[in-house]
């Protein structure tokens, strides 16, 4: 009696899993749209956004490439025999690209390279183990031809587009670069591609197919696949022409000064736009690999130095918008050095300059008349104009990497730290923070956000990126003063040789030695020249910078004249015409 129980229950029990997995399959499924069915679904990664320059021109874009796999059960050649076939297909493209030009160490390292990628290959192919196996990624459409001419079994693409540069390095810094993050996504690194990463990149999609209990699968049904988004566009505030015209200059001049490298900036005043920005040593973002991750990082707004005699310009600005000074003041205390907090301040050639205005103060970059103003402005004012003008944090560039500089902190300051503070030492700025302080006086006292991104699409709307004013930072008057006193710089200033004729040019040469381990290196220097042209109606501003100029320590002789040759160029390319005054 007792099993006739069990066994009632057992089928009672049975019956009932039956009906209620029928319900599951008959209603609650079918209301999910799967009627009893599991659904298996893929990721369709999405198209990357494309960059384009300020003339349209697509400096950025994507290029048909595949992810190359492997079934390692269902090849039938030796795994090294395969590994030595695909090798010279999978290494560095650097090589395909020049190959009759390799020179004898390019060549053994080539060779080495091939090596290495076949001991790779073989370990993944001897590894029965795995029925899939990824063996290279962004292989180029015209590799994979070469490859599926071999015929061999158990290889396979998937689509893997890459990242493609028409105009190779140019611009390399601002745009960043594409590579894979620690689950093999594909994820952008500095510049534009990293700080827009999450707009470029666009939304994946889900590609799938029904399929029964047993992962058959289903040939109709209600499930419905998600198309991919592809990323936004960026059009840039980037000038092509400008763009590229920079880079030239800067390549002939880190060589004719023997420099270890280079900055040039160049931004309109008004709007914040960045026309160009160009750097020394550079490399290709699409063989980022290849290259020193040292290169990655944009030195135009992550590299920080002391600026030296430019500085002056924030120091000047902050005391005439005070009204402590006016262009025609005389320094009082301007024939000698003077002691302050046990240092010695003194002029870069030992020349004085007794009873000198504040116009040659400028003029004849003195770091005593310097001393002078800062003792007028006093810590406080002086501190609250740095910040004002934006130093010690970031200017708000949509560049990734983007460092904030060095202020120390105002209850540190000695001194001897307003003194120094007053023509660029103990205090470090960044290339771009720079530009946009001089930019300010050029600009009637308005510090503006500079910009890399001009407007951004994503097919169905654009969104303008407009100018960001920030704050008023001195009066339109000491601004007219300022750029004055700097119009006299470049007519009567160091680097007056080297200055186009009938410009009014308003600019500051700056030499700035380099701290290392608590003292000044004395035979190593970084030159500067920050201005703006025309004066009175400014187009551009443009900042040059050198580290460690050889052929000649100074500003004036290799900034400056780097400076004009490229502001000549720009007074071509803006039909900037010579002044009447």
């Amino acid at each position: 009696m007792d099993r006739f129980r069990i066994f009632q229950l057992c089928v009672f029990l049975l019956a009932a899993i039956i009906i209620l997995r029928l319900f599951y399959w008959q209603f609650v499924a079918k209301i999910e749209g799967n009627f009893g069915a599991d659904v298996s679904s893929d990721t369709l990664p999405a198209t990357r956004g494309e960059i384009y320059t300020a003339d349209n021109f697509p400096i950025v874009t994507n290029q048909n490439a595949s992810l190359l796999y492997a079934h390692p059960r269902e090849i039938d050649k030796d795994p090294k025999d395969l590994a030595r076939i695909l090798a010279p297909f999978l290494i560095s493209e650097k090589y395909s690209t020049r190959e009759a030009r390799l020179s004898a160490d390019e060549k053994q390292q080539k060779e080495e390279e091939i090596k290495t990628k076949e001991e790779s290959l073989t370990a993944k192919l001897a590894n029965k183990n795995f029925f899939w196996i990824q063996l290279a990624r962004k292989v180029p459409r015209q590799t994979r031809y070469k490859i599926e001419d071999t015929k061999i079994n158990g290889l396979g693409f998937e689509r893997d587009d890459k990242r493609f540069y028409p105009e190779a390095s140019l611009a390399a810094h601002v745009i960043g670069f594409v590579g894979s993050d620690k689950f093999g996504e594909d994820t952008g690194y500095f510049g534009l591609e990293g700080y827009y990463d999450h707009r470029l990149r666009g939304k994946p999609g889900k590609s799938g197919k029904i399929i029964d209990p047993f992962g058959f699968p289903i040939l109709i049904g209600k499930f419905r696949p998600h198309q991919p988004q592809k990323g936004t566009s960026l059009h840039l505030t980037i000038d092509r022409s400008i763009q590229f015209m920079v880079e030239e200059k800067l390549r002939l001049a880190i060589e004719k000064y023997d420099a270890k490298g280079g900055t040039i900036i160049i931004s309109d005043p008004k709007n914040g736009h960045i026309l160009a920005m160009a750097n020394s040593p550079t490399y290709q973002p699409a063989l980022y690999s290849e290259y020193n991750e040292n290169l990655y990082k944009n030195p135009a707004v992550a590299e920080t130095y002391e600026p030296g005699s430019t500085f002056k310009l924030i120091a000047m600005s902050a005391a005439l918008d005070l009204g402590l000074v006016d262009p025609q003041t005389r320094c009082e205390d301007c024939s000698g050095a003077r002691q302050i907090g046990g240092f010695e301040i003194s002029t870069w050639n030992k020349k004085y300059y007794p009873n000198s205005t504040m116009t040659e103060i400028i003029q004849h970059s003195d770091n005593v008349g310097m001393t002078y103003v800062a003792a007028k402005l006093q810590v406080d004012k002086f501190y609250d104009y740095i910040s004002k003008f934006g130093f010690g944090k970031e200017t708000g560039i949509d560049l990734q990497g983007e460092s904030t500089g060095f202020v120390r902190a105002k209850k540190d300051w000695k001194p001897i730290d307003l003194a120094t503070a007053s023509f660029g030492q103990g205090i470090a700025v960044t290339p771009i923070q720079m530009v946009q302080a001089v930019a300010t006086i050029a600009n009637h006292g308005k510090l503006i956000t500079p910009k890399v991104v001009a407007r951004i699409e994503d097919g169905k709307k654009t969104e303008e990126v407009k100018p960001n004013q920030i704050r008023q930072v001195i009066s339109p008057q000491a601004a007219t003063l300022m750029t004055e006193m700097m119009v006299n710089a470049v007519q009567n200033g160091e680097a007056k040789a080297f200055a186009p004729k009938g410009f009014r040019i308003a600019g500051k040469t700056g030499t700035a030695q380099i701290p290392v381990a608590g003292h000044y290196d004395p035979n190593k220097t970084i030159t500067s020249f920050v201005g703006f042209v025309p004066a009175d109606d400014p187009r551009f501003v443009m900042l040059v910078r050198f580290t460690e100029p050889t052929s000649s320590p100074f500003g004036s002789e290799t900034a400056a004249p780097t400076f004009f040759e490229v502001a000549k160029e720009l007074f071509n390319y803006f039909g900037i015409l010579p002044s009447k005054n």
